[in-house]
C-alpha cells in the first residue's frame, strides 16, 4: 500500500502517531514543518511545571523533600522559593530534550553514512523531534495524575514520561537519577526511529532496528552497568 505525505503540519503531528511513514515523508521535503514538534516539546514542560507548582502545596512539598536530604543540602533547600524550583524543573526538562534531540540528529547523521542518498544534520534533528514527540503524551499523563492526586505529589515523581514516575524512587536513592531519566516510552521511540531510517535511506531492516536502538539501549545499559559497579 502506497503511503503518501502528510498533508499540513497539523495532520504531521497526528501521524507521529496512526502513520509515522507519512509524517517522515513529509518531513523528507524541503518545508520548515519539523519546527512544529520541536516547540511543542519544549512548551508543554513549562505547561506541565506550571500547574504543578500552581497546584501543589509547596510547605508540604518542601517538608517532605529536607527530610530526604543531608543536612547541608536540606539548609540550602529550605532557602528556596516555589519559583526558584520550577523554573529548575523547567530546565532540567527543556534542556534534556534538546540535547537528546540534537545528539540524536548526529548519531542518525553518523549511523547512515553507508546509505547512498545522505541526509543532513538538521534533516535529522526534525525527524528526531518527531521521533521523541510522544513525549507530549506523557507530559498529559502527568497533569492528570497530578489533577487525580490534587497536587499531592512529589515532584521527583511527578513526571509519568520516566520510570521514577512509577517507582518513585527518593532524591537520596542511588539509582533515582537513573530513573528519573528512563524513558518509559522508549520502545516507542526505537519504533519511530526505525520508521525514520526504514522510510529515508535503503538500509535494511534487522540494521535499521540496530541504528533506531543502540542510542536508547547503549546508554542506559552503560549507566545502568556504571551504577551496578560503582
Amino acid at each position: 500500500m502506497t503511503v503518501s505525505a502528510s498533508s499540513n503540519p497539523l495532520t504531521l503531528l497526528l501521524d507521529i502517531f496512526r502513520s509515522p511513514s507519512a509524517c517522515f515523508l513529509a518531513l523528507y521535503e524541503p518545508r520548515l514543518w519539523g519546527w512544529q514538534p520541536f516547540i511543542v516539546l519544549l512548551v508543554t514542560p513549562f505547561l506541565f511545571w506550571g500547574s504543578y507548582f500552581d497546584m501543589v502545596d509547596f510547605v508540604w512539598l518542601k517538608a517532605e523533600l529536607v527530610k530526604q536530604m543531608p543536612t547541608a543540602a536540606a539548609v540550602e533547600l529550605d532557602r528556596i522559593d516555589a519559583n526558584t524550583l520550577m523554573a529548575t524543573e523547567i530546565i532540567t526538562d527543556t534542556v534534556g530534550r534538546l540535547t537528546t534531540v540534537l545528539m540524536l540528529g548526529l548519531w542518525f547523521l553518523l549511523a547512515t553514512r553507508s546509505n547512498q542518498q545522505q541526509h543532513g544534520y538538521w534533516r535529522w534533528v526534525a525527524a528526531s523531534c518527531a521521533i521523541l514527540f510522544p513525549a507530549v503524551l506523557g507530559d498529559l499523563a502527568s497533569y492528570v495524575s497530578l489533577v487525580l492526586n490534587q497536587g499531592h505529589v512529589l515532584n521527583y515523581a511527578a513526571d509519568l514520561n520516566t520510570l521514577n514516575g512509577l517507582l518513585k524512587l527518593p532524591m537520596t536513592h542511588p539509582w533515582s537519577e537513573f530513573c528519573r531519566s528512563l524513558p518509559l516510552l522508549m520502545p516507542w521511540y526505537i519504533v519511530l526511529g526505525y520508521a525514520a531510517v526504514i522510510t529515508w535511506t535503503t538500509i535494511e531492516r534487522g540494521q535499521a532496528l540496530v541504528i533506531a536502538a543502540l542510542p536508547w539501549v547503549g546508554y542506559y545499559a552503560a549507566w545502568a552497568l556504571y551504577l551496578l559497579v560503582m
